[in-house]
């Protein structure tokens, strides 16, 4: 009886824990603040954050030439002229309707003057579930908590334009703040699904 083979209880015992341990470090390597899974959230996050600011970019590019391509034509144009610049709003609309990444979704919000002389700037947000929340502050997504948006603007001057990104949701905006005015439903636009 002394030859019979077998495994012990013993070896049982030790090969359990070895796996539990093994488990172990590999669950703390997916899950953990540095793991992979937070890491390819933190990139996707980046990701999306990155082709919003480029595609709002694309759209500003497109007003500057817009602008230039008028002002050679006629001199007196006038890109704070509320027609003028509801062609703009309507260029930037269709500029972000081709952009789906993400499964995007895009406003667009012609903003007046008060006394609704001159419009001041076009602002564009982007609402992407694969936005973390701290990426739009630009701090290291910790944990996937998400607003999923970042929002831009196109200021307008009179013979010009001047893009920022990474601003103040303007659709927020305490109403007290009597800074902007939006002007009637028909100019706040939303693109996409």
């Amino acid at each position: 009886m002394r030859n019979q083979k077998g495994i012990t209880l013993i070896a049982l015992v030790i090969t359990i824990i070895v796996l539990l341990i093994l488990a172990g470090v590999a669950i703390a390597m997916l899950t953990g603040d540095n793991g992979i899974i937070t890491n390819a959230q933190a990139s996707r996050s980046n990701t999306a954050y990155r082709e919003a600011d480029e595609q709002m970019r694309l759209a500003y590019m497109a007003v500057r030439t817009e602008i230039a391509a008028r002002l050679a034509n006629d001199t007196a144009y006038d890109a704070y002229a509320p027609d003028n610049a509801q062609k703009l709003k309507d260029m930037v609309n269709n500029d972000l309707i081709g952009f789906e990444g993400n499964n995007s979704k895009w406003t667009v919000n012609l903003e007046m003057s008060e006394d609704g002389t001159k419009a001041t700037r076009i602002f564009m947000k982007c609402e992407a579930a694969a936005i973390l929340k701290a990426t739009e502050k630009k701090e290291e997504p910790v944990k996937p908590s998400t607003d999923g948006k970042v929002c831009g603007e196109i200021v307008l001057e009179e013979r010009t334009a001047k893009y920022q990104f990474d601003i103040e949701d303007a659709t927020e905006v305490n109403p007290d703040d009597t800074n902007t005015n939006t002007t009637d439903e028909d100019t706040n636009t939303t693109v996409g699904d």
